[in-house]
């Protein structure tokens, strides 16, 4: 057994009483937290860190990601969203090999360690056959990051004679097979189950794919916009013909109705929303304000590296500024008026009304304990509490770029990068230490990746994309 304390540090704990403490310790023992306070005995056999002018907190959680695509990342940047579907999927999914799902999920972990995620919900989408789902999760568990994989099914659209993919449940012995393997969500990898949902498929399918995740006992879940979709009446209609459980995860959503986001809420079901790729294709806000409204609490997520960072740091501050930006136009439209108040109406005594807007801590909130508990992992991971697992993050406060970190939820939300992530623990291992990644081979996999992609390009006649910036 283990025992490690970190001692004198600011630790920002998550937990139910949203405590933040000074010169706190938190000490652990293999992958469990112990204890967490300011008066703490971590016995004589305690490896010590020092956390002297170190922000203490909760691993992040990137709660929607398509990690698979990191042999792509970049390239899609300028494109719309048909653009994204049709070279994503109906392009390279059909040249991707087992072995780019493994390089792209174990340097695109390796990328989210890197910036403080702990744990990623990975929907994994470009397996086309059961070696790439098993190489993805190879990827994965080489990172050493905790994962939940969810199990998607590839969306390339179908040649002449073959059968639209929307019309294809899931595919119940692949998935099976790998709840076989992972039995439970106890260890460092569980499963979901990533189904095509009423947006890509009809009732028939979707009653399948409900049905599948029941028998597994697993959370599900599905993209979806709000929007006329397959099954007329999205999620009412499944409701509706008690097709709709309570362990389902919709992403994206931004044009449900507040009813329809209520019906989710309200029978147990989470949203996630991804705000940068959101507003980059579309002009409706992200359900962030409106699942708090629901009474629910947001996830948050980055979707997909060909178009936006994997970063968490980022996608809070991202996140919150949206938000934001969308409340104040609801605001202004509501008063008729887009006009700001003068500086020169600005008078010392005035009254001043009242923050309408979430804040730093809300952010870090959805990203932590608000990710954990969309897809039913909170009892385990997203705050510092005694028997949760050990998933850490230390921050250098005192770096430049931070300094003078008074308050410490205002430094890592609004001005961290992974530059100032100095520490990672994973499960109770180090997995970036002295602001390093720990695994030794993070170059090489780096330069395998690249070379992955340049295939990738070659085999799918796109081979210019890696040119076309160069005169």
């Amino acid at each position: 057994m283990t025992r490690t304390f970190i001692r004198n540090a600011t630790v920002i704990t998550m937990d139910g009483r949203d405590r933040i403490l000074k010169n706190a310790g938190v000490l652990f023992e293999d992958d469990v937290i112990v204890e967490v306070g300011t008066d703490i005995d971590p016995g004589s056999d305690a490896d010590v860190i020092d956390g002297t002018d170190r922000i203490v907190m909760p691993g992040l959680i990137n709660g929607h990601i398509h990690m698979w695509q990191t042999a792509v990342r970049g390239f899609g940047v300028n494109w719309t969203g048909i653009e994204h579907h049709l070279h994503m999927q109906t392009e390279w999914v059909p040249v991707y090999q087992p072995d780019d799902m493994f390089q792209s999920e174990y340097v695109g972990a390796l990328s989210l360690i890197n910036g403080g995620v702990t744990t990623v919900f990975e929907w994994c989408h470009g397996n086309r056959t059961p070696d790439h789902s098993d190489a993805a999760i190879a990827g994965l568990e080489r990172a050493g990051i905790r994962a939940l994989f969810i199990h998607g099914t590839v969306k390339t659209l179908p040649r002449e004679g073959e059968v639209h993919f929307s019309q294809v449940p899931h595919p119940a012995e692949e998935a099976r097979r790998l709840r076989k393997r992972y039995p439970s969500d106890g260890g460092m990898m569980s499963l979901a189950l990533g189904i095509l949902g009423p947006d890509y498929s009809p009732v028939e399918v979707c009653e399948k794919d409900f049905a599948l995740a029941a028998e597994l006992d697993l959370w599900s879940s599905a993209h979806y916009s709000g929007r006329k979709g397959k099954v007329d009446g999205g999620y009412f209609t499944l409701a509706e013909k008690k097709i709709l459980g309570s362990r389902h995860n919709a992403v994206h959503g931004n044009a449900m109705s507040d009813e329809e986001i209520k019906l989710l809420i309200g029978t147990g079901n989470t949203i996630t929303a991804t705000a940068t790729t959101e507003i980059s294709g579309g002009s409706k806000a992200p359900l962030i304000s409106r699942v708090l409204e629901a009474g629910g609490l947001p996830a948050i997520g980055n979707d997909s590296e060909t178009a936006t960072a994997g970063s968490m740091l980022a996608a809070m501050r991202e996140s919150l500024a949206i938000d934001r930006l969308f409340r104040n136009v609801k605001r202004d439209a509501a008063a008729k008026t887009d006009a700001p108040a003068a500086t020169n109406a600005v008078y010392r005594g005035m009254p001043v009304p009242p923050r309408k807007s979430h804040d730093t801590y809300d952010a870090l909130k959805w990203a932590t304990i608000g990710n954990a508990r969309s897809m039913g992992l909170d009892h385990r991971i997203g705050s510092l509490e005694p028997g949760k697992q050990a998933d850490i993050v230390m921050i250098r406060a005192n770096d430049i770029n931070l300094v003078p970190a008074i308050d410490p939820v205002d430094a890592v939300v609004a001005f961290a990068d992974a530059a100032n992530v100095e520490t990672v623990f994973v499960n109770g291992v180090a997995r970036k230490a002295a602001g390093v990644l720990t695994d030794a081979s993070a170059t090489t996999a780096a330069a395998a990746l690249r070379e992955r992609t340049l295939r990738i390009l070659a085999e799918s006649g796109r081979a210019a994309l890696a040119e076309e910036r160069f005169s």
